[in-house]
């Protein structure tokens, strides 16, 4: 399955909807909440602000698009949204800055019911991306509420669903729940019959409970200490300032405040599936062999295929971990996400199977760090790095949605980016298999580079999986890009 962008998809021509959710007063007037923003929010929220002083509007949405193979029923779609508005506390709630500091304001269920607005018939699949593109786009800054957006295409055949929030009120998880949860409540509602949903928490509730606990961490806390030994120069708690080039050596880019802004480059994508069912299955059994799990695996196959293209053998990244650590967070709505270090020395393997132990040991050991938040950490170490190379698992294979993402045609979506120095990249375990998704910055040479990674590190893992191991090798060509 991929996580791709919109205009990856194919959208079908048809009736366009926009199902708008609209409360009976203006969020100003809402009941104040005294609740803790979370520190993803707030930081988020603060750089939304501030490219927006400067006219820089940048998007950072997620969403979710899939179809339903019959006509639309109107009603039973709006009831659908509004009994899943109110089911998660996270879609009627607005955080904003007032002197200074953020202020939060919230409805309960029941006071925001959606509206249809009929957007129009483009008469082409090209007009109807750019219309519906254009309506993410505008309907998801963490400025307005409401920051997420949801679309329905309709013609004879059936109709296709495309929904995006920011990234304040959703993850990578909640992305995946979000089609089969839509998709639920709207045969309940057409039937009349309940959806077997899982119960939920609030995301707000869980945003106090993280302030609560990040405000009393303290620099010497061994998580903010694990990072402090990350970051380059360590000492003293300062970072050299300028653009770090290679992956290998430095996944943290530190800025001056004095230099120019970074200049604009729109970045590309890439979703290539790396092991089938079968393939996943056989890699994650031989990683179960050394009491290590898959993602250690396809994390050594990452780090060796970087030091093979001449990245150096100390392989450092950064690795998203997600917070759902009590059972209520577990198809909550929201941003569930810590970060933690990630350094393995490949130089002294000769095959792959030597790394994935050290790979396992390591993700282990930095896990903790992504208990605190890391805009707390920044706070605590004293400097505000910006991460520019991560790799990213999620292991979504038991979703209550799973067996319905082939039929539904389901596609996980992110916005569109603009970056010269940003790597990310997803490795997606479904039922299907695993697929490695990227985005990277649109130069000639990294799209190259990205193209040798990705398709040296698929040979590899197909080796590994075929005969138990695969042998590490040097692979001429300039160094990587990033």
């Amino acid at each position: 399955m991929e996580f791709i962008e919109l205009a990856d998809y194919p959208l079908p021509s048809g009736r366009v909807i926009e199902w708008l959710p609209t409360a009976t007063s203006h969020w100003a007037d809402w009941p104040r909440d005294t609740r803790a923003v979370s520190y993803n929010h707030e930081h988020h929220l603060r750089d939304a602000v501030e490219h927006s002083r400067i006219r820089d509007h940048r998007h950072y949405w997620l969403g979710h698009v899939f179809q339903i193979d019959e006509p639309l029923d109107p009603q039973a779609w709006r009831t659908a949204l509004d009994t899943w508005i109110d089911r998660h506390e996270g879609l009627r709630t607005h955080v904003t800055i007032e002197g200074g500091r953020p202020a939060r304001y919230t409805l309960p269920p029941g006071e925001i019911r959606v509206q249809p607005s009929d957007a129009g018939a483009p008469t082409s699949t090209m007009a109807t991306y750019r219309l519906v593109q254009g309506l993410l786009d505008d309907g998801t800054s963490p400025l307005r509420w409401p920051s997420y957006v949801c679309v329905t295409i309709a013609n004879r055949d059936g109709f296709t669903v495309v929904f995006g929030a920011d990234h304040s009120i959703m993850d990578g998880y909640s992305t995946v729940s979000t089609g089969g949860e839509l998709h639920a409540l709207y045969i309940a509602a057409r039937t009349g019959e309940t959806a077997r949903l899982l119960e939920t928490g609030s995301y707000v509730d869980f945003s106090q409970d993280e302030r609560t606990r990040a405000i009393s961490t303290t620099a010497a806390d061994p998580a903010v200490d694990t990072w402090r030994m990350f970051f380059p120069e360590h000492t003293e708690n300062t970072l050299p300032c300028g653009t770090l080039s290679k992956v290998a050596a430095a996944p943290i880019e530190t800025t001056d405040p004095a230099e120019a802004a970074p200049r604009r480059v729109s970045q590309r994508n890439l979703s290539v599936e790396v092991l089938d069912a079968d393939a996943a299955d056989a890699a994650a059994a031989v990683a179960r062999e050394q009491g290590q799990g898959l993602f250690a695996a396809l994390l050594a196959a990452f780090a060796v295929t970087t030091t093979e293209l001449g990245a150096g053998r100390d392989f450092r990244t950064v690795i998203p971990l997600h917070t759902r650590t009590d059972p209520q967070w577990a198809e909550t709505l929201g941003w569930f996400v810590g970060l933690a270090p990630f350094q393995l020395d490949c130089g002294v393997a000769r095959n792959l199977s030597e790394l994935i132990t050290p790979a396992g040991q390591e993700l282990r050991r930095t896990r903790s760090a992504a208990t605190v938040p890391f805009a707390r950490v920044c706070e605590l170490l004293g400097t505000w790095p910006r991460i520019s190379f991560m790799v990213s698992y999620m292991d979504i294979r038991s979703a209550p949605s799973a067996s319905t993402w082939l039929d539904t045609d389901t596609r996980w979506l992110r916005s569109r980016n603009v970056s010269p120095t940003e790597f990310f990249f997803w490795f997606v375990r479904t039922p299907m298999g695993v697929t490695l998704n990227m985005r990277y910055p649109g130069t000639t040479k990294a799209t190259r580079d990205i193209h040798r990674h990705v398709l040296r590190m698929r040979d590899l893992l197909a080796e590994f999986t075929r005969y138990g191991d695969a042998r590490i090798r040097p692979i001429e060509g300039a160094p990587l890009s990033w």
